[in-house]
């Protein structure tokens, strides 16, 4: 079967790859069609990519394209990314930031979305909204699947994925032995497997959509429980049992055959059984009798299959081979023994002279090496030490103020605002394993030209050779979110960062004589400021006034009534208002202008008012802007969530007008109201 064209899985979502490949592994890129909006699901590999470009444009133009999910770095998930680019498509790739470190190697050039830093959701423009599950390791420590509520369709990327060497749109009967083999070879463990499919469980699920093998549009429970509860992975230890009393070598057969049928279909196993001196029934391919002993047809039914078949039926059975032996205490047969002990013997042969010539090599270099490293490098973190940073300084920027080069080198600096805690606590050794998992994010988010270092205790420094400050900024605050929201830590952890860039020492005239340490003390200077204001905040500027004053509200609401009226109020006030009658215009004036307090109504178009702070609190500037709710709708779950997004006061219209301008004076003389 090649089914040149697209299936229509769900309303509005369609399979748009190729039935016709080889190898077992079939690809499933998907596309979901929202009114005049598209999202373009796992779009495929280079090998298939004309088959998809031709099925998506037969549904859509290209152009209607606003997003691409990609829930892990395989080429067989993305390398066609670059193509639909060349063919004009705009949009932005949606992933985990640990993928986006990896597929920003095929050569995109789109923008991205990361789930980490939007809650783990997308919302489209008609306000349909897509989750992302983590599924950690599965196979790849990034590695999500995506919930569309509206259909319940689970896009579940490589879970749920089969074996297909006869590939159908929709799982048939056969399809959970397939999807078992498929798991027992690519994921690693039962523990790592089955929380995510008891999270599963707990979803309201219609279908689940993989990237390999077919859609599962029934009993999908089924095969939830099946793979919650599927042994797999290379050190699974199974329960040991009585093979005698469990039905003999029988069994053991029984098992493969149903396996090889449900993987390569019952003809290609009735071929394979042709002239082996057994009885079987011809529908379920069950051996009732044999005229061996079960030990030799064990070896014998293994040798006929690597001789008829090659070694990729050897290689597919392997995993289930070893699980069975284990668990009954088998030996395993001769042709797995010889066929993998000889190429590992010509592995491990390799491996060992290439090691021996390593080890000369290496024991020449490592005095110098050990020598220059104890001079230059931190022993916790591995990054160059402060005195490095000095030197590294130094060199980097010497004559760049006084010959008006165009490079404009940026410094960000970033300290532990509970070191001091930690250290009383869990003593310095946590400080040290604090810093090496924040220079593990770190490493997932800088571009390749940055350079990290450790400062003092508790401090690291960021050095980018060239970039604006705009973008500066725009690290530091992902780096600072990356930290607050991590759960790398020992406990809640948080990070103020003080960002300066050459060019504002150029425009103050200053320091010419040593910009190193102009740059270095003043980025200092603002990692000071930065716990001033509060802690686990980027301060970017060198006066307290950019960040004190007092004199601006951002009223959001869309009932232009209820927005002059308490406008008019402000004013009298001598307190500037500025007024959005959505969510995102209130975003963006937010962003541009700092307000000092928000009042805003749940329900505005665009996003509602939860939304919108959520997006505020991800940037340090916005972060600490104090949020009041002013809306018709108040109930428990709307006051829970308004009480875990940190609002000061929830106020129902029709609301009194006197005591919401009582809660705001109280706010301006610095005594929030924090009662719901």
């Amino acid at each position: 079967m090649n089914l040149r064209g697209f299936g229509e899985i769900s309303e509005g979502i369609y399979w748009v790859g190729s039935s016709g490949q080889d190898g077992g592994l079939h690809c499933n890129p998907y596309l979901l069609v929202d009114g005049d909006e598209a999202v373009l699901i796992d779009p495929g590999s280079v090998l298939d990519f004309e088959y998809v470009y031709e099925n998506v444009c037969r549904i859509i133009p290209l152009e209607k394209i606003s997003y691409v999910i990609l829930h892990h770095q395989d080429p067989d998930f993305c390398a066609s990314v670059p193509l639909f680019e060349q063919k004009g498509a705009c949009f932005s790739i949606v992933t985990h930031w640990r993928t986006q470190s990896l597929v920003k190697y095929y050569g995109i050039n789109s923008p991205y979305y990361i789930i980490n830093e939007h809650n783990s959701r997308l919302v489209l423009k008609s306000g349909r909204e897509l989750f992302f599950v983590a599924t950690p390791y599965l196979h790849f420590p990034g590695a999500i699947a995506t919930y569309d509520q509206q259909s319940k369709t689970l896009f579940s990327s490589d879970l749920f994925g089969a074996f297909s060497y006869e590939w159908s749109l929709y799982a048939g009967d056969d399809y959970m032995e397939r999807m078992k083999a498929f798991h027992e070879h690519y994921m690693p463990s039962n523990d790592i497997l089955r929380p995510v499919m008891e999270m599963l469980l707990t979803m309201d699920i219609a279908r689940i959509a993989p990237q390999h093998g077919s859609v599962i549009k029934d009993n999908v429970r089924d095969y939830i429980r099946a793979l919650r509860d599927l042994e797999c992975g290379a050190f699974i230890t199974p329960i040991k049992r009585d093979l005698a009393k469990s039905g003999g070598f029988r069994l053991l057969f029984n098992n493969i055959l149903q396996r090889y049928a449900a993987v390569f279909g019952r003809t290609e196993v009735l071929k394979l059984l042709e002239g082996l001196d057994i009885s079987f029934d011809q529908d379920s391919l069950e051996i009732t009798d044999y005229n061996y002993r079960g030990s030799v047809l064990w070896d014998l039914l293994f040798e006929k299959i690597l001789v008829q078949k090659g070694q990729t039926w050897i290689y597919v059975i392997e995993p289930l081979v070893k699980k069975l032996c284990r668990e009954y205490d088998v030996e395993l047969p001769l042709v797995f023994q010889t066929a993998f002990l000889q190429a590992e013997k010509e592995i491990s042969d390799l491996y060992r002279e290439n090691a021996s010539l390593k080890e000369i090599n290496s024991k020449l270099n490592s005095s110098i090496q050990e020598a220059q490293l104890k001079l230059t490098r931190d022993a916790a973190t591995d990054l160059y030490n402060y005195d490095f940073f000095r030197s590294y300084l130094e060199a980097e920027l010497k004559d760049l103020l006084t010959e008006n080069a165009q490079q404009n080198p940026a410094l960000i600096i970033m300290d532990l605002d509970n070191a001091d805690r930690i250290r009383v606590v869990y003593g310095d050794d946590e400080i040290d394993e604090i810093l090496r998992s924040m220079v593990y994010l770190i490493r997932n988010m800088k571009d390749d030209n940055t350079v990290l270092f450790r400062l003092h205790t508790s401090a690291l420094a960021v050095y980018i050779p060239h970039t604006g400050k705009s973008a500066a900024v725009t690290l530091a605050e992902s780096l600072r979110y990356a930290v607050s929201s991590s759960e790398k830590f020992i406990e809640d952890t948080t990070v103020s960062v003080g960002v300066l860039c050459l060019e504002e020492l150029r425009e103050q005239g200053i320091y010419t004589d040593d910009p190193a340490q102009a740059m270095y003390s003043n980025a200092l200077q603002r990692v000071r400021m930065a716990k001033m204001m509060g802690a686990n905040t980027v301060c970017s500027q060198s006066s307290l006034r950019y960040y004190q004053d007092f004199n601006k509200i951002l009223l959001v609401d869309a009932d232009e009534v209820n927005i002059d009226v308490l406008k008019t109020f402000l004013e009298n006030m001598k307190i500037t208002v500025l007024t959005a009658a959505d969510g995102a215009d209130a975003l963006a004036i937010a962003e541009k202008e700092s307000p000092d307090l928000i009042i805003s109504e749940i329900m505005i178009p665009q996003m509602d008012g939860f939304l919108v702070r959520e997006k505020l609190l991800m940037r340090s500037h916005t972060k600490n802007i104090p949020f009041i709710i002013v809306s018709h709708l108040k109930n428990d779950n709307t006051v829970q969530r308004a009480a875990a997004l940190q609002i000061v006061h929830y106020f129902q219209k029709p609301f009194v007008l006197s005591e919401l301008l009582g809660v705001i004076n109280n706010i301006i003389k610095g005594r929030p109201n924090d009662e719901y």
